[in-house]
């Protein structure tokens, strides 16, 4: 996998849906039976996949409760087997619809994959929470059915692309198999470092995964 660098810009066009009459005209780019569509300026991305039927645009506070079922979905699908039932069950949209809300920090962006009527997808962006120098993936996530797809990689690639930094990186739960094959096959490799989070008295170690552009 090459490391990410920019290649070709975007160019307009009038045939994507549109939020509303007012709404700005989507960037579009493809290649094949591929398109994408991006609301906002974006640089398509050595190694892209372009996902079918999806748009990109940036997330606003009015989109918490679909961020948050996306987030709820998710997190049931990938931690299925890593996380008690009872665990994973408690989780709560409202709540994380809340965390949204709250969070908000002109320095992170967040992106959605929607498809007409849903979102199916958010990518969370911004600077490295330990080194403000570098850039990190704060979050990525896919409803299941769509996963294996391109939306997740069109979404990282979107996230990716505005970022300065030249290195960028994340953290992923050690035993999110699916999760950790799909940061390598985008270009991902360990750095060595290790971690954890708890979650309802469940503690989980995290791997860090760095990528230079």
């Amino acid at each position: 996998m090459e490391p990410y660098r920019p290649v070709t810009v975007w160019h307009q066009c009038d045939t994507s849906p549109r939020k509303s009459p007012n709404a700005p005209t989507p960037v579009v780019w493809g290649s094949g039976s591929g398109v994408l569509s991006v609301w906002g300026t974006i640089v398509i991305m050595n190694g892209a996949e372009p996902t079918h039927g999806a748009a990109i645009r940036p997330a606003t506070a009015e989109d918490a409760a679909a961020v948050a079922a996306v987030y709820v979905r998710s997190w049931r699908a990938a931690y299925a087997e890593l996380l008690p039932t009872e665990v994973l069950a408690s989780l709560d949209e409202a709540d994380w619809a809340r965390r949204f809300r709250s969070r908000r920090d002109p320095a992170r962006s967040t992106l959605l994959a929607f498809t007409p009527g849903r979102v199916v997808g958010v990518v969370m962006a911004g600077p490295d929470r330990q080194d403000p120098l570098l850039a990190e993936i704060y979050a990525i996530y896919v409803l299941p059915e769509l996963q294996g797809q391109g939306v997740g990689a069109a979404l990282l690639d979107a996230a990716i692309a505005p970022l300065d930094a030249a290195t960028v990186r994340l953290w992923c739960a050690a035993a999110n198999n699916s999760s950790r094959r799909f940061y390598e096959h985008r270009g991902f490799v360990l750095d060595g470092a290790t971690g954890s989070y708890e979650i309802s008295g469940h503690r989980l170690t995290t791997v860090r995964y760095t990528c230079s552009r």
